[in-house]
């Protein structure tokens, strides 16, 4: 139940049964319980409880218990797998794929887009870090390199968000480019 959770997004707890494939009482009983560790929060929408993530810390929290040991992704974790934002840096097989080619030897790929990397090293952030992602099992960068490539392929409109949720969405111009500049090939990228 908190796996379907991590794209952000609310849900009642007939949902939440659903998706774990168990009786409503028994989700219930979860519920209450993470709710009471402070892992869940909810509120009420009429007739019914609506429950999410108390916050980044716990999403954080089930990012790095879920590298352990799931074997297969629940349906609203798969919907995130592609491409979706941790924290403020590109994750997901996008991610993945980009943290790849980033970490060539001799690749021009932050000149290429226009990135300031002496600006990035004077601030106070770690400039690089790898932080492991939950459905590849693999790096993708994060540290202030990760948050402003994510800014850079936001701002060109290369990666559009989904509303109310971590989700990123490849735009035609964001497929030309990632493959172009990170040598992807366009039959990585979902169709349709």
């Amino acid at each position: 139940m908190v796996l379907a959770l991590m794209d952000g997004r609310s849900r009642s707890a007939k949902k939440l049964a659903l998706d774990a494939g168990v009786t409503a009482q028994t989700a219930s009983s979860h519920l209450r319980k993470l709710v009471a560790a402070r892992m869940l929060v909810w509120e009420g929408r009429g007739r019914s409880k609506h429950f999410s993530l108390a916050g980044a810390d716990v999403a954080q929290a089930v990012e790095a218990l879920s590298g352990i040991g799931i074997r297969e992704l629940p349906a609203a974790a798969r919907e995130l797998r592609f491409a979706r934002c941790c924290y403020d840096h590109l994750a997901g097989q996008l991610g993945v794929a980009v943290t790849e080619r980033l970490l060539r030897r001799g690749n021009t790929l932050l000149h290429e887009l226009g990135i300031d990397r002496d600006a990035l090293e004077a601030s106070r952030r770690p400039l690089f870090r790898c932080c492991t992602d939950w459905t590849e099992r693999r790096p993708h960068v994060a540290g202030a390199l990760g948050a402003v490539l994510l800014r850079r392929y936001k701002d060109e409109r290369w990666l559009v968000g989904v509303e109310d949720s971590r989700k990123l969405v490849v735009t035609p111009t964001g497929e030309s480019a990632f493959s172009r500049l990170f040598d992807l090939d366009p039959a990585f990228f979902p169709q349709g």
